[in-house]
């Protein structure tokens, strides 16, 4: 039997991700989103009731994801290093110095963990025309976002370097970890957040929210960490999630709501919509995959298997590595990080709680906070990588709506930066990005 969403499901903050409806700011501001994928800090930001005016990918399958759910902004299809800064400032009608928010997340496969941390990953060097066209715009504020491995990547240089870039450029800049399931994402997902401030604004902290779920503020839960069961009370769970989604099997795509949805967080993502829904399919699995899903029960993994069903590299491995490897999921319990693979179960803990598959891209949708609207486009394997890869929307209010508040005046705390293991605020370490802002506009 499927389990119903918690009691307390979204009773802390606001979970409304509908641009019609969005929350107010005193007065207007615009914000362009660079390397915006499918669009999870767009549609954040736009719920915030902030103006976003331009986008930009390289993928097109984000961009007709993109004019699928945001038909009336602008998107420049291409290479960040094509693009020319005028473009930004039509679109926006503005002009430097006049922007209010520049968002974006430069690629963080480079940073990665998983992605094998390479220091010499080219797509690390897009850092230098994200730095670039905030050059040329002079944007208000400055938003960055990646993976907190980039806080670590070379002894931390790389992290100290956009700091003492952001400085020399005239920002006054912060950085601290996210934790995405203290603002009401149903996910255990980690992001490290730059803030830069532009200098002659008078503005010297200020713009990362207060969390809304759990007790605890910013920089007291640490990634990597095991946390309390009191410390992680009132974050959202898989039941919270997705329990209402109609069972299907692997391979099959469900189109109809089968039940009425269950808590706060439920009646959000289902708001607007009548009976249809979309983008609910199940990868297909293989005889042997669906044979060991058969085999596990909620929060077992790979080490409960028969012998005979483990794949040949794991009948080495030693019992305390890989342990999300094959794990499936448990109502009660939040989810983990949605990663790209999730629709392999040996890529980590994303087998549904009680049917025979992995979470479907709907399910997957619905963890990163995407509301059942929001439609995802493109082949299947383009639209795994647009849930995976995407800033949770919910995050992105989080953060915007707080930078609207310094921005117009209505915040109190822009004195200090958050708590954060790490600092912008280093001597300046050469030969991994160039020193000035001069060289990287070259």
């Amino acid at each position: 039997m499927v389990a119903r969403g918690s009691a307390n499901s979204g009773a802390k903050g606001s979970c409304s991700l509908d641009p019609r409806t969005p929350g107010t700011v005193a007065r207007p501001l615009v914000a362009a989103d660079l390397f915006s994928g499918a669009g999870g800090i767009t549609l954040g930001l736009l719920s915030a009731g902030i103006d976003v005016k331009f986008c930009a990918d390289i993928n097109r399958s984000c961009s007709t994801t993109h004019k699928r759910n945001f038909p009336d902004i602008s998107f420049y299809l291409g290479d960040i290093r094509n693009l020319d800064p005028t473009l930004i400032l039509d679109a926006c009608q503005t002009v430097p110095g006049e922007l209010d928010i520049l968002m974006g997340g430069p690629p963080c496969q480079g940073f990665s963990i998983i992605g094998g941390r390479d220091i010499s990953d080219p797509r690390n060097g897009l850092f230098h025309d994200f730095i670039r066209i905030s050059k040329a715009l002079q944007p208000k504020a400055i938003i960055i976002e990646n993976v907190p491995g980039l806080a670590t990547l070379h002894n931390g240089a790389i992290l100290r370097q956009i700091g003492n870039i952001l400085d020399e450029c005239g920002y006054n800049a912060g950085c601290a970890e996210l934790l995405a399931a203290q603002y009401g994402v149903p996910q255990m997902r980690w992001r490290l957040v730059v803030i830069g401030w532009r200098r002659d604004l008078g503005i010297s902290a200020g713009g990362f929210p207060t969390p809304s779920h759990g007790c605890l503020s910013i920089g007291e839960l640490v990634p990597n960490k095991t946390i309390s069961p009191c410390h992680s009370d009132g974050f959202l769970t898989a039941a919270d999630a997705i329990s209402d989604l109609p069972a299907i099997k692997s391979g099959e795509t469900g189109k109809d709501y089968l039940s009425s949805p269950t808590g706060t967080y439920q009646q959000e993502m289902r708001r607007g919509l009548r009976n249809e829904l979309y983008n609910h399919y199940a990868p297909r699995m293989s005889e042997i995959n669906i044979r060991r899903i058969n085999a596990l029960k909620p929060g077992q993994d790979w080490r409960d298997l028969p012998y005979e069903l483990l794949p040949d590299g794991m009948k080495r491995a030693l019992r305390k590595d890989h342990t999300r490897r094959f794990r499936r999921m448990r109502w009660e319990t939040i989810p983990r990080s949605i990663i790209t693979r999730f629709r392999d179960p040996k890529s980590g803990e994303y087998i549904h709680p009680d049917q025979t598959r992995t979470i479907s891209i709907r399910e997957a949708a619905r963890i990163q906070s995407f509301p059942d609207w929001f439609i995802f486009t493109g082949p299947n394997t383009d639209q795994y990588d647009q849930v995976g890869n995407a800033v949770p929307p919910l995050l992105a209010k989080a953060i915007g709506a707080e930078v609207a508040k310094v921005l117009t005046g209505e915040a109190t705390n822009t004195k200090h930066w958050p708590k954060c293991r790490y600092s912008l605020h280093t001597s300046f370490q050469t030969g991994l990005f160039p020193n000035s802002c001069e060289k990287l506009a070259a």
